[in-house]
Formats: C-alpha cells, structure tokens, sequence
C-alpha cells in the first residue's frame, strides 16, 4: 500500500467517524429532547428519595442507557450512507485544494485514486457485519425497550398467545422473557387430525434447548393425555406424567419475531440459520433474504460508492454544491430503494437471486462509471 492510498483511507476513516459521531449524537440529542418527560419519570421512580443532583444524574444515566446501545443499530442501518458522505467529504476537499490536479501532473490515474475510497467502503461494510453478527444480537432486548422501559435491562415480558408450530401443536404461556428467553407457565396442547386436544403439557416455566435448538427444557412439566373413543366420541382422562422436554422449532426468536416485527433485522447470522433449520413457525423464505441481505448489502454499499464517485473524483472544474445534491440524491435512492427490493418477495426468483438483483442492475452502471472517468 503506497504513501496515497494510505493518506486517503486515514482522510476517508477520519471524515466518516466525525461525520457518524455527529449524525448519532444529534439524532440521540433530538430523542432525549422529544422523550425527555418519559425519562424524568423513569429516573424520578428510581432516586425517589434523592436530592435534585442525583435525580439529575438519574435523568444522564436512564438517558445514556437507553441511547447508548442504538450506537449499534445507528451503524448497522446508515454506515453506507454515512461512508459516502465521508467520501463526498474527503474528495471535495481534495478537489477544491487542487490535489487531483497535482496528481494528475504526476501521471496518476483518477481511476487509481477513486481505488482507496471504495477500499474503505469494504472495510466499513465488514465492520457493519461483525456488527450484525455480535453486538446487534445481544443488545437487542435493549432496542426492543419502549421509552416507559428506559430503565430496565431488556424490554417487558410479553404473553404468548396460540401460537402453533410445525406439527400443529399450539404454545401458550402467560409470558416470555425476550432478556433470559424463559417462558412462564407455558401450556403445549397436541390435537388430533380434526383439531381434538389429545394431550396437554404444562410447567411452572421452560427454557430453550440452545444446544440443539430441538425444544424447551420444561421445569415441574406434566403432561395429561386425553383418549377419544371412536363410536361414542366420549373423552377419558388419564393420569398426569412427568414430563421434562417438549420437541418444537418455537423457540425465543421466532416467538420474539411474532411480537416484535423489527427484531429480525437484529439476529445474527448463526441465529437466522437455527430458525431456518426448523422455521415451521415463521416465514422461512424471509429468514433467508434477511441471511443473504448480509452480504447483497456489502455489494450494494460497493456499487453506490463506485457509481456517486466521479460526481468528485474528475479533472473538470464542477460547482460542489450542485454535486452534493445530486450525490445525495442518487445514493440515497440507491441505498434505500436497493434495501427495500432485497427485501421484498419476487415471484418467480428463489431468495438468493432476488436479494442480489439490486447489485446485478447496478453492477454494469458502476462498472460504466469508473471506466468512463476522464483522467
């Protein structure tokens, strides 16, 4: 790596942290202004006797705790909006200061200097993974939380209403934990083909099989059968088992995804594949496009840096202003227009062709744009 492209990364890396940095402390500023009377009732209940200082200090830390994990999922959602407004940035500001000119002096090609800022584009787009991969996972009971909840560790416990799973078993329970993914007094019920209870299940509470994410572990569990006979169709009861696991692909994500519709863009990878191998339960064909959106959107974060960088990167005298616009306006259309299509069910294309047919489009226009820059 030469002398040049290290100088535009260490520009390119410095421009996109102000520039992410100010974007979420404004946004977070915004929030606590808007949501600020939610807050003062959460840090007042929890320094009820304290004097005006601490229930100050109350207010900073309910605040913090409540903006602070949407760090995460501020840098998981725009990191490839914010990464070509540091490039807009970082070339403007070469190209007023009449770097390319000097550089086009020496005999350096345009195309080698629009090189380190797609570089950087990658590198900020794999950050972005590992980003969804290991920290969205484990704050998200966190993003989950309504402002009421600004002082709890995860959002509410919510109840879990018929539920059926794969087999046609139905999962009720009085509540799910989305923090400790336990279920309180859960009741399984089995039915026959005409839709007769056959046999209930019941536990003080249950926690999810993790290892084989196969079933629920159930805590003082007992299972009641219930026996029809044929002619008559009168029902006997027989008497309660003990019984310790149930087998069913419900578990705490797809059940959390019935609550929380948002929740599925906060699982990682590993945790899309579990539900995929037993998603009976859940949209199995949305499970996938959100797996290969992963990596369609390092693409389509590529393609949109490559297509917007000859708006700055040229040898022609250009108002910045008017190039700024239209860069804005051309990535965001492209970023969020290519989010929603990857996205959304195509009749006719298995998920994986669908997810990436925003970046097969736009591929030749990319390829088009840095081959036809004048240098």
């Amino acid at each position: 790596m030469n002398r040049l492209t290290k100088y535009i990364i260490k520009r390119m890396i410095i421009n996109f942290v102000v520039l992410f940095t100010l974007f979420y402390l404004l946004g977070a500023t915004i929030d606590i202004i808007v949501n600020l009377d939610e807050f003062v009732t959460t840090a007042s209940r929890m320094s009820e006797d304290s004097g005006f200082i601490m229930k100050l200090i109350a207010i900073v830390k309910v605040s913090i705790g409540y903006e602070g994990p949407r760090l995460f999922e501020v840098f998981g959602f725009l990191h490839g909006v914010i990464a070509i407004g540091a490039m807009a940035f970082t070339s403007a500001n070469m190209l007023r200061s009449r770097e390319f000119v000097a550089l086009m002096a020496a005999g350096i090609s345009l195309r080698k200097i629009a090189f380190p800022f797609l570089l950087v584009m990658v590198g900020i787009s794999a950050v972005a993974l590992l980003n969804q991969e290991y920290m969205l996972p484990k704050v998200a009971p966190l993003l989950l939380r309504g402002y009421g909840e600004a002082g709890e560790k995860s959002a509410a416990s919510f109840p879990i209403p018929f539920t059926p799973d794969q087999s046609g078993a139905l999962l009720l329970a009085v509540s799910l934990n989305p923090d400790t993914n336990v279920l309180t007094e859960p009741s399984f019920l089995r039915r026959d083909e005409s839709g007769r209870m056959i046999q209930q299940i019941q536990a003080e509470s249950a926690n999810w099989d993790s290892a084989t994410n196969a079933g629920w572990f159930l805590k003082s569990g007992r299972s009641v059968d219930i026996e029809f006979d044929e002619e008559s169709g009168q029902a006997t009861i027989l008497q309660p088992v003990q019984v310790d696991y149930f087998d069913t692909e419900l578990s705490p994500y797809i059940l959390t995804l019935h609550r929380y519709g948002q929740y599925i863009g906060m699982l990682g990878m590993s945790q899309l594949n579990s539900m995929l191998d037993a998603s009976g339960g859940f949209d199995a064909p949305l499970l996938r496009r959100h797996w290969y959106s992963r990596f369609a959107s390092i693409a389509l974060n590529l393609l949109a840096m490559a297509i917007v960088i000859p708006l700055f990167i040229t040898r022609e005298t250009v108002a910045l202003s008017r190039q700024a616009i239209i860069c804005g306006g051309v990535g965001l259309t492209i970023m969020l227009g290519g989010s929603v299509v990857m996205l959304m069910p195509i009749a006719g294309f298995p998920a994986v062709v669908s997810v990436f047919l925003p970046a097969i489009i736009l591929m030749p226009i990319a390829i088009l744009r840095i081959v036809t820059i004048k240098t």
